[in-house]
């Protein structure tokens, strides 16, 4: 039987990796990644950057961003390296764990238990993924080590 998803990261362990998260790195290294399969999208990717991650006063807050991507990601059955990425973006800008699972819960209602078990995988292996993280410190924990990291452990 699979643990709750609520008990896989504590908040000592979401505390250390805010500790370590860097929102301006975080959207460096997130650019980087995301253009670097075919660099002629950089311009289209820096506009989504300026526009929906930059400091100036956003329209959606950081974590309004957050939550509308992972409801996407779940609903729309991206990758789930990109539903990874968004669950650990979406903890350091606020996000609590409950609160992930009652947005891919949401997203199950109307799309089907497929996508809501799927969800509920891919955040119970990220959340886990975080834990060995924050515990392990240091570098680990770095949202420049962390954001690679996740991307390699869930592209298929």
């Amino acid at each position: 039987m699979n643990p709750d998803v609520r008990s896989l990261l504590t908040e000592a362990q979401i505390s250390v990796l805010r500790q370590n998260y860097n929102r301006a790195l975080m959207n460096v290294v997130a650019t980087k990644l995301v253009a670097a399969p075919y660099p002629p999208i950089a311009g289209l990717v820096a506009y989504a950057a300026e526009r929906f991650y930059n400091d100036a006063p956003p329209v959606l807050t950081p974590v309004d961003r957050e939550r509308c991507l992972i409801a996407i990601f779940v609903a729309g059955r991206r990758p789930a390296f990109a539903l990874a990425v968004h669950v650990y973006w979406g903890l350091m800008e606020g996000m609590t764990v409950e609160e992930t699972a009652e947005i891919i819960a949401l997203s199950a209602l109307y799309g089907g238990i497929d996508i809501g078990t799927d969800g509920m995988r891919t955040l119970s292996d990220t959340l886990k993924q975080l834990a060995a993280a924050s515990d392990a410190g240091g570098d680990a924990a770095q949202s420049q080590v962390l954001l690679p990291a996740l991307v390699a452990a869930f592209r298929k």
